[in-house]
């Protein structure tokens, strides 16, 4: 787990071929956005608006993709992956295309580190 946003958890993909955080509100019975009461959805978007915010600045991606696929999790989970013109997948989707190719221990760590800093200077910023 990279950090904690309000009600969400926030993951780092295990595939390094995109910068690939995923956000998961820690609310049970919860498979799709509706399933939240209108302030849950509200912490929701306020924490994707500062993921896509930290992929931009971190990365400065071609094209943020954000989607709330469920077909294999149910759990309302909502992936934000940094897309370019050059990555393994463009301009396709990134699903099923190719094998993940996981994060060297070292890199991982580092990365997470930064999306750490990067996450918790947008959160103190939007609290201003």
């Amino acid at each position: 787990m990279v950090t904690v946003i309000g009600l969400s958890q926030i993951r780092l993909s295990h595939d390094s071929r995109y910068p690939w955080l995923i956000l998961i509100p820690q609310i049970n019975n919860c498979s799709e956005l509706d399933d939240l009461s209108f302030e849950q959805q509200i912490e929701v978007l306020k924490a994707s608006n500062i993921l896509s915010a930290v992929l931009k600045n971190c990365f400065f991606p071609t094209k943020l993709n954000i989607a709330a696929l469920g077909n294999m999790v149910k759990q309302l989970h909502i992936h934000h992956v940094a897309r370019f013109e050059y990555d393994d997948a463009w301009p396709g989707p990134i699903w099923g295309r190719g094998d993940a190719i996981v994060y060297a221990s070292d890199k991982k760590k580092a990365l997470i580190a930064l999306l750490r800093r990067s996450i918790t200077n947008s959160v103190y910023a939007t609290a201003n």
